[in-house]
């Protein structure tokens, strides 16, 4: 083996004469050189030792060809871009054609020119040694944009974790109420058939419902009993507050948080709040969020009612109890949820450690960029 050689190059020829003379050559110029007098024997020497480069004769009797041994050859593992010089005494036009089909970078026609072989075998070096830095410089580069990437995604996550919070510290009756609104969110818009991409920004989205709560007076937020005509409508004002904050923001997350936050008092049969919007007018990402978030709350400990078990919210949500009607929702939303109940139990009854832990996950694998349509806003 040659100490410091330019490179490692395989020969393949069935003649023993032009393997010793080309051999000699290339190593009388520095490179490093391996021999084989088939393709099957260079095939077997590829898959055992580090080549940069394969000189290999066309014509070989008996056995594989070398076009066939080209493929074969760049069929083996991590060899798919090794550099082919094909070797021949056949310079027609369709000869080459086919070295190039199969995999050959350049063809050299026997009997060859010293000088002109060097060159070749030279420059091809080179270009695969630059090809490979290159591939080396955009694979640390990629795995440092994917990391300051991990990073942004993880701040950008805790900031919508502390944003949709706020609502929650200012009753603490609710607990980790508007992470499990998230997370029941996204299970309900699995169920409903929407793809991965819309499931990931609803479970973030729909944190921010209760938003416009900050802006509501604890007089009226945490009172401890029936709201009057006036302060119910100033609490009604918390739709339109949080839509009106959140769209100020760009990004889909906000988008759909707004839509949220606007819509998710709405009924389906048309006797909700802010606008009465009624069935497919109100969004489903509204429809979803006003359905799992009427079931926390019936969960829920608040002011004015005890909390209440599993089956008793379900209860009110498929028959009713005056204040809560079936009416309320979008009823094939309803049928996914009581037929998946349990789901909804589960989510209710996560630990705070759990809870922790479903918030640090890395939803952000093999997530598409979800175009959503901030015009639907444009008048607030």
């Amino acid at each position: 083996m040659v100490v410091d050689a330019l490179g490692r190059v395989l020969i393949v020829d069935d003649n023993p004469t032009n393997l010793a003379v080309l051999g000699a050559l290339l190593e009388n110029n520095g490179y490093d050189v391996l021999a084989a007098n088939s393709g099957e024997m260079a095939l077997t020497i590829a898959a055992r030792e580090r080549l940069d480069i394969v000189l290999l004769d066309v014509m070989m009797p008996g056995g594989m060809d070398g076009y066939e041994s080209a493929r074969a050859l760049h069929a083996l593992p991590r060899l798919d871009t090794l550099p082919i010089l094909f070797l021949s005494a056949d310079s027609t036009p369709q000869s080459k054609v086919r070295g190039f089909q199969a995999g050959g970078l350049d063809y050299v026609s026997k009997p060859f020119q010293s000088d002109e072989l060097l060159a070749r075998l030279r420059t091809h070096l080179d270009l695969y040694r630059l090809r490979h830095h290159l591939q080396d410089e955009v694979d640390a580069q990629t795995t440092e944009i994917r990391r300051l990437a991990d990073a942004l995604q993880h701040s950008y996550d805790n900031c919508l974790l502390l944003l949709s919070l706020i609502a929650d510290y200012r009753d603490l009756d609710t607990g980790n109420h508007t992470r499990r609104i998230g997370l029941y969110a996204q299970r309900l818009a699995e169920l409903a058939g929407m793809d991965a991409t819309y499931c990931y920004y609803i479970e973030r989205a729909a944190r921010l419902h209760d938003i416009g709560k900050i802006i509501i007076p604890d007089k009226v937020l945490l009172k401890p009993g029936p709201l009057d005509e006036a302060e119910w409508e100033i609490m009604c004002t918390h739709a339109v507050r949080g839509a009106i904050l959140l769209q100020k923001y760009g990004g889909t997350v906000f988008t759909m948080g707004a839509e949220i936050a606007w819509s998710h008092h709405e009924h389906y049969d048309g006797s909700g709040y802010p606008r009465g919007l009624q069935a497919e007018a109100i969004p489903l990402s509204a429809r979803i969020t006003a359905l799992v978030d009427t079931y926390d709350a019936l969960r829920s400990r608040r002011p004015y009612k005890p909390a209440f078990e599993h089956d008793k919210a379900m209860g009110v949500l498929l028959s009713g109890d005056g204040r809560t009607m079936p009416a309320h929702f979008d009823p094939e939303l309803l049928a996914l949820a009581e037929t998946h109940h349990s789901l909804l139990n589960e989510i209710y009854d996560l630990d705070a450690e759990t809870v922790r832990r479903q918030d640090s996950c890395d939803w952000s694998d093999g997530m598409q960029t979800y175009e959503y349509d901030a015009s639907k806003l444009a008048f607030l």
